[in-house]
């Protein structure tokens, strides 16, 4: 499906299958003249159904692939999967931030590097079988890029020039180490990729090596705050019209969350990040815990810990090793 937003710009809907985000929102701005070159803003998954969607729409608009620069925000493989496929043009630019641009050529098809990545979560409570069967299932492994990509960095304040838009590049770390989104001040526009999200809250991990992921996200959040957007266009999902109500939606959310993790922790004892995750509210439509896809256990997990983590950095929580398994506790008044 094909929006146009404003001139010479257009919201491409690339479905993705089988996912409870069900498509992706990819942004497209129209280069001037003969000659200028167009941005294609994040793609989708590598399989088939995501790439025939994609280039039928790209066909609709007559765009020229060997004409097409690319601008990757963050690593997921919903976002930046079908890149070594669009490419067509060895010297068309692939900008990306310089962390999650390591991580996706680290982790792309196939990589060894995957299961060291699965490891990190042995000791938050995922057992060797589950890792196992994340390995085969785990739609950032099974859809990454095909082939490492040559990217060129950009980082906080760089400004990109496509078509009429003079887009500013915003880092927003949190929902991956080195997110990045697009913000077009003179139209007020905030591309936010999935930073900021409209039906649903962006999924917050902790990420290996990061020191308090969330504290990172909240940060961000608060930076967006600043910025005079009028309307937002996420990732996925419906447009975003208040932009400063919905970021503070997200910012009670995650308040709310922080609260929910101090009451489990307080009558449950030490727990790992995947217990506590089993014992928080979430709005999967699944009878119990046990009902849950793995990959939707692997995600939830992770935004325990990254709570866990935040909660640490403050003081509040501390750890324990039993048993190789990372136990969190309440700060003893």
């Amino acid at each position: 499906m094909i929006e146009e937003l404003g001139p010479s710009l257009y919201r491409i809907e690339v479905p993705l299958p089988e996912s409870p985000l069900k498509s992706l929102n990819c942004v497209f701005i129209r280069g001037e003249g003969l000659t200028g070159r167009h941005l294609l803003v994040d793609n989708g998954f590598n399989r088939p159904e995501c790439l025939d969607s994609l280039m039928t729409d790209l066909r609709a608009l007559d765009v020229e692939l060997g004409r097409t620069d690319f601008f990757i925000t963050h690593l997921h493989a919903d976002h930046c999967g079908l890149t070594a496929d669009l490419q067509v043009n060895r010297d068309a630019k692939v900008w990306c931030s310089r962390g999650d641009g390591i991580y996706i050529n680290t982790l792309s098809k196939d990589s060894p590097r995957w299961h060291e990545y699965l490891s990190s979560m042995a000791c938050h409570g995922l057992n060797q079988q589950q890792l196992n069967e994340l390995h085969d299932t785990h739609p950032g492994i099974i859809y990454a890029i095909a082939r490492p990509i040559p990217f060129t960095p950009v980082r906080d304040g760089d400004v990109l020039e496509y078509g009429p838009y003079r887009l500013r590049v915003c880092s927003v770390p949190g929902h991956t180490p080195d997110q990045l989104c697009l913000f077009e001040p003179d139209r007020h526009l905030l591309f936010s990729s999935d930073h900021i999200l409209g039906d649903i809250t962006p999924n917050i991990q902790q990420w290996p090596g990061v020191e308090d992921s969330l504290g990172h996200y909240l940060r961000s959040l608060e930076k967006t705050l600043t910025m005079d957007a009028d309307l937002c266009v996420p990732g996925h999902r419906s447009m975003i019209t208040n932009v400063k109500s919905r970021i503070r939606e997200i910012q009670a959310h995650h308040a709310s969350r922080l609260i929910d993790v101090r009451r489990i922790l307080k009558e449950g004892g030490p727990q790992n990040a995947y217990t506590v995750a089993s014992r928080m509210t979430w709005s999967i439509r699944a009878k119990s815990w046990n009902d849950f896809p793995l990959p939707q256990k692997w995600f939830a997990s992770g935004e325990a810990l990254a709570h866990l983590e935040h909660l640490a950095a403050r003081g509040e929580v501390t750890t324990t090793r039993r048993d190789k398994q990372i136990l969190f506790q309440t700060t003893r008044a």
